[in-house]
This record gives C-alpha cells, sequence and structure tokens, in this order.
C-alpha cells in the first residue's frame, strides 16, 4: 500500500510510516485513538513527534485527539494514477475502532454501515448547499442514488 496525507494535512512523519502503523495496529483490532498514542510514548516511536507530551501544555484527551487527526488523515492510492481515497473509517456506533476500506467491503454488514454514513453525509451536504442551484444536477443524482440503494 502507498499512504498519503490528505491535502491540508500537517504532520511531521511521513504518511507511510503512519499509515503502516495503523494497519499493523488494524491487523491486531487494535485501531483507536487511545492505543495510537500509547504505542508511539517512547521518545524512539515512529509516530512520536506527532504528539505533544508536555502535559502542561496537553492532556491525554488532547493526544487523543491528535491520533484521531492522524487517522483521519491518512489516504491510499488504490491505483497508480488514480486519486488517493481515505484509508480508515469508524463505523462503530458503540467503539471507536477504525478498519481499512479493504476489509469494510468485504463484510456485508459494515459495508452496509459504511454506505449509511456515505448516505446521511450526502444529506448533509444537500442540506449545507441547497441554495445553490448550479448544484441542481448533483442534488438529482444523490437522489437517484438514493432511490437505488433504498
Amino acid at each position: 500500500m502507498v499512504y498519503q496525507w490528505k491535502p491540508g494535512s500537517r504532520h511531521s512523519v511521513s504518511a507511510q510510516i503512519a499509515g503502516e502503523m495503523c494497519a499493523e495496529l488494524e491487523a491486531k483490532g487494535q485501531l483507536n485513538a487511545p492505543r495510537l498514542v500509547d504505542v508511539n510514548r517512547p521518545e524512539d516511536a515512529p509516530l512520536h513527534s506527532c504528539f505533544e507530551w508536555d502535559d502542561t501544555i496537553a492532556a491525554e484527551d488532547w493526544r487523543e485527539h491528535q491520533a484521531r487527526n492522524i487517522i483521519n488523515s491518512i489516504t491510499v492510492v488504490t491505483l497508480p494514477g488514480k486519486e488517493p481515497v481515505r484509508a480508515y473509517f469508524n463505523i462503530h456506533a458503540n467503539h471507536i475502532t477504525y478498519e481499512s476500506v479493504q476489509s469494510i467491503v468485504q463484510q456485508e454488514d459494515k459495508y452496509q454501515k459504511l454506505l449509511d454514513m456515505a448516505k446521511k453525509e450526502l444529506e448533509s451536504f444537500r442540506r449545507k448547499y441547497n441554495q445553490l442551484s448550479e448544484l441542481h444536477s448533483v442534488f438529482i443524482a444523490i437522489d437517484e442514488l438514493n432511490s437505488e440503494v433504498a
């Protein structure tokens, strides 16, 4: 896999290193913010510099926020020449564990949860930009998708 940071992300380590670490944790069913913080506590850990370790400046909650930011910023190049796509999603309502799209699409229930999330985001987009007539064709496409998937 080739990992990249999504545009606008600012991290002090390579996305490849972060993506591989996240993939390793995911393989163990442990990809979540607290675990990503824990494995990077040692000063020689690959993502150690991505976190604020001075407790007078930041507490554990802030480091976990930073970890979620890292996980949510990782993209993966699936095919050469194609746009990178988000590498990990949290599709669980009751616990915060992230999984790769490759893992999610192999399980029908998880795939359906991801699809439901996407549809909710499309509806949110529609509500936010409903007054822009230039997006009318996009709204029609959303309607068509919802009628096909329903």
